[in-house]
């Protein structure tokens, strides 16, 4: 994950922008238990020769001059880092981080780089602060706002690089340091510009949230401060610090929600894949931070509308419903493409979708893939994509503008794009759909000066999808034409819950679970080990882990951010319940350690010293110390070990605020037990958004990606494990642990669905998919008006 800290870094360096974190744009990996190395893209990167890479096509030959590429590549790192390292031995920060820079641009994954920039931002920091203490201890040289700017953005990028060692504690250190001094600072200049002070700085305020600087002359600094506490919230959730967890989301969403920009969209001071995250942020705020992200990638062709992009809002649309088994045939294939950052072996995209491809009907459609990738993948992922598709082209975000890397696309006359990305990460990708916009404006002005189809300038553009990547609204249908889901995680028009009206696109409803997956094709083949033979291979596997062999276990290996206090004391409420009832069975293991007893535990990801500490510190103090002992974590593996450790436990726990997705798939191939929360109305989300309390009703399950879990469990055909609300959902933990007949039903129909279940039948989930691309070609030669949402059929 470092790297996506160093671009936060390198981009603000090059951005040099008044707003001292707007450069910083936050990115984001989405995991669970293995460890799949963060994708190499970026936000508003800029196309300049410090990012410059090679663009290679499947097929087009050239290994002699990649080669060639890359030795002198690798010179040029090796002399770029010895600069760099000399530049630090003189104190010169400054020099060293523009070398790094540059070193960056050529290989963003080395450790190397990652731990030259760490003490680079250290000498900064460290050479800024001094100046910083000396004017506020002795009312020195004035220090000016430059001075502070720097300060305060070499802080945010250092907390960066710790929060992704997972050394939170320094991260918070950095955070509070930034958010302190640039208080202190803004609260002198203040009082000075006011003749309310004397020179004297100590009647000055460090906190947040004494300090209002609305209709003052640093106004500009509010969203950067706003944003440094978001990245302090963010930083306390991932390792479970949670003493002031709802109080500071609760100001997290005041701030989003009364500081609005002129044009009417909320501020980016958090990504919206994080807005989606936590609970704090309700699913109307966090469609109108995909709709602001949205308009910035607009405005980045010049296409600024305010009116348009404030009247963007929800229309009704009409259905249309397809059936896959009554599809025409096309007298043309249909050409499909697919583009994505993440077509690379280590990340849960390319896993998840690496046997989809194939499925498609190669005599009604052309597949083709664009990865947005500096650095040609060949692992046994990417290798099976590569020879499932018609093409498989190499463009480099860093070599082209989004401009030229959507035109690149369009060469290939496609019909429809498929953004396997959306916002997950990176803002390119919206900017690189947003090109049709342009590309459209300039044919209507061509078409009115006279232009004709056959010379190609008044050419339909492809429809554009979502799907995949971004799990929610991407807020925009001058975009994106579709989003693709299903009727649980986005219940139709008609709902009771209101939550259609917060996605602008149109929609295709799959017919079973939106989520797709390959883990039929790839998982249990023989010799991988993932899938225990027998239950002695089991208990082996449990001693490796410190599990008593028949003991109970709760899991939970999704990212501990994905945890919230309220499920988290949830869950050891129904443990310690669970722990009674086997130890009135079992008085003579009472004394014994967690490894010599049978009783139920819950294990857990690790993430962090800091995360254990702070959970293990809870239990003691609110369920006693004896319950500590009930607590086991696991450390973040590779994905094999991860997969087969799953077999260990007994019942996976899905997390409320965002449920397990690729985790979630995982667990239920394997035949793991799944309990998740679908909450049966939207009053908790009511309640949420102006909530402070620490109550289990503050977690709605409105957004997307609060109700997947319920999704993959209808597809599985054990949708009994889905919940409506937290007591039930604590009743049936006990169930599953105390009530073993009930618990082995549960355990052998989701063992007999798993071969012939919808969520796991990859090729009907593909034919699904091509039933609702028809249907969209069909359309996309009248788009005088909105396209429909359609509802696929399965019968």
């Amino acid at each position: 994950m470092i790297w996506f800290a160093l671009f936060r870094c390198v981009g603000a360096f090059i951005t040099a922008a008044n707003n001292p974190v707007d450069a910083s744009i936050l990115c984001h990996c989405r995991g669970s238990s293995f460890l799949h190395p963060s994708r190499n893209h970026h936000a508003s990167r800029p196309s300049s020769s410090l990012f410059a890479t090679a663009t290679t096509t499947r097929g087009g030959g050239g290994d002699d001059n990649n080669a060639s590429a890359e030795t002198s590549n690798n010179q040029k790192l090796e002399s770029l880092v010895d600069k760099a390292q000399h530049h630090l031995r003189e104190k010169d920060a400054d020099q060293a981080f523009a070398t790094l820079a540059q070193a960056y641009g050529i290989d963003p994954t080395s450790t190397t780089i990652a731990a030259l920039f760490e003490s680079c931002l250290g000498l900064k920091v460290e050479l800024a602060e001094e100046s910083f203490y000396k004017w506020k201890d002795t009312a020195g040289n004035a220090l000016s706002e430059a001075e502070l700017t720097n300060l305060f953005q070499d802080r945010i990028g250092l907390s960066s690089l710790f929060i992704d060692k997972e050394e939170y504690d320094e991260a918070g250190i950095q955070l509070r340091k930034a958010i302190e001094e640039a208080n202190y600072w803004l609260s002198y200049s203040l009082q000075l510009s006011d003749n309310t002070s004397s020179t004297s700085s100590t009647t000055t305020t460090t906190t947040a949230a004494q300090l209002d600087l609305t209709n003052t002359q640093f106004a500009h600094w509010q969203p950067s401060i706003n944003r440094a506490q978001y990245l302090l919230y963010r930083t306390n959730a991932a390792c479970c610090q949670w003493d002031t967890y709802f109080q500071d989301g609760h100001q997290l969403s005041q701030s989003l929600s009364h500081n609005l920009s002129p044009s009417g969209h909320v501020q980016r001071i958090l990504h919206p894949f994080d807005a989606l995250k936590f609970p704090c942020i309700s699913l109307e705020l966090a469609s109108k931070i995909a709709q602001s992200y949205a308009a910035r990638a607009l405005e980045s062709h010049g296409l600024v509308d305010v009116e348009a992009a404030k009247n963007e809002q929800y229309q009704r649309r009409p259905t249309v419903t397809v059936n896959r088994k009554e599809l025409p045939k096309q007298e043309q294939k249909i050409r499909i493409g697919y583009i994505s950052p993440d077509f690379t072996s280590r990340h849960p995209l390319a896993f998840l979708m690496q046997h989809v491809f194939r499925y498609h009907d190669k005599s009604q459609f052309s597949v083709h893939i664009y990865s947005l990738s500096s650095k040609v993948d060949d692992g046994p992922e990417v290798q099976a994509i590569q020879e499932s598709c018609d093409q498989f082209t190499y463009l480099s975000p860093s070599a082209m503008s989004p401009m030229e890397l959507y035109q690149q696309m369009v060469q290939d006359e496609l019909d429809i794009i498929v953004d396997l990305c959306g916002y997950a990460g990176t803002s390119i990708m919206a900017e690189i759909m947003a090109s049709r916009c342009l590309l459209q404006q300039m044919n209507d002005k061509n078409s009115s000066a006279g232009g004709n189809e056959a010379d190609g300038s008044t050419r339909l553009l492809p429809i554009h999808v979502s799907y995949m990547g971004f799990p929610g609204s991407v807020g925009s249908s001058r975009i994106w034409d579709y989003s693709i889901f299903d009727q649980v995680v986005i219940p139709p028009n008609n709902d009771e819950y209101g939550i259609r009206e917060h996605y602008n696109e149109a929609l295709v409803y799959m017919p079973h679970c939106y989520f797709v997956n390959s883990h039929k094709t790839v998982l249990g083949k023989e010799g991988d080990g993932i899938i225990l033979a027998n239950e002695e291979e089991r208990i082996q596997l449990r001693s490796k882990y410190g599990i008593h062999p028949t003991a109970f276990v709760y899991c939970c290996h999704s990212r501990p951010d994905k945890i919230d206090p309220s499920t988290f004391r949830t869950w050891i409420r129904a443990l310690s319940t669970a722990r009674s009832e086997y130890f009135a069975r079992h008085s003579d293991e009472r004394d014994l350690a967690s490894s010599g007893s049978g009783a139920p535990i819950l294990w857990l990801l690790r993430s962090g010293k800091e995360m254990e500490q702070n959970l293990r510190q809870l239990v003691r103090k609110e369920f006693g110390e004896r319950m500590e002992d009930a607590l086991l974590f696991a450390d973040v593996s590779e994905r094999n070990e991860h997969l087969r450790r799953l077999g260990c436990a007994d019942v996976f726990l899905d997390t409320p605020a965002y449920n397990a997705h690729t985790l979630g798939c995982d667990a239920l191939y394997l035949g793991l037990p799944m309990i998740s929360l679908l909450r049966s109305s939207t009053r908790a989300s009511e309640n949420q958004a102006n909530s402070i309390c620490d109550d289990q009703s503050t977690i709605a399950t409105d957004k997307l990606a609060s109700r997947v879990g319920a999704s993959l469990l209808r597809a599985a055909e054990v949708d009994d494990l889905v919940y409506p609300n937290m007591s039930d959902y604590e009743d049936a933990m006990v169930k599953c642990a105390i009530n073993t007949k009930w618990f082995e039903s549960i355990h052998k129909r989701l063992r007999l669905s798993v071969p012939v279940s919808p969520l796991f039948d990859t090729e009907r989930w593909v034919r699904n998919l091509e039933a609702s691309f028809v249907q969209m070609k069909s359309m996309n030669c009248d788009q005088t008006n909105a396209f429909p949402d359609i509802i696929v059929t399965d019968p």
